[in-house]
């Protein structure tokens, strides 16, 4: 490693200084460079405080509540997720069926070109899904809309 460090290459190699992970010959140039700059002096500082803030955090005994919080959190964004995976394949196909009994004397009279069944098939699949999908979204949201009280 030469012997000048640019400000971005020293800042790179701080925290490498600090977790103790550099030769010796490279600590010397990171920190006679941290010396000689007060910009990187005042970042290396600045991660020297965040790294005993990281020991002291690691220090502290987590209590069963909040292991048990975190888990039924996570438990619920689980199940309430693939609720909504169900609940939408689900209303996917009962629409989708609705639109086919609605459609079925379309699809069986032979003298529709092929191509135009597809296509309206096509067409009532995806107005289905995108329905859906803006319908779930839209509940999803309702819940932490900010706006929501203007519009009343």
């Amino acid at each position: 490693m030469n012997n000048k460090l640019s400000c971005k290459e020293a800042r790179i190699l701080m925290m490498g200084l600090i977790d103790n992970e550099l030769s010796n010959d490279n600590k010397l140039v990171v920190m006679e460079h941290i010396n000689s700059c007060s910009a990187c002096q005042t970042q290396f500082d600045s991660f020297n405080k965040l790294k005993e803030e990281e020991i002291i955090m690691n220090d502290l005994p987590l209590s069963e509540e909040i292991f048990d919080e975190y888990w039924t959190h996570v438990y619920n964004r689980i199940e309430r997720a693939t609720g909504w995976v169900i609940l939408s394949i689900g209303t996917i196909i009962t629409l989708t069926y609705a639109a086919y009994m609605m459609l079925k004397t379309f699809f069986y009279d032979e003298s529709e070109p092929m191509v135009l069944k597809f296509g309206v098939a096509f067409l009532a699949i995806g107005l289905i899904i995108v329905f859906v999908s803006v319908l779930r979204e839209k509940l999803r949201i309702r819940k932490s809309d900010k706006y929501r009280r203007i519009l009343r």
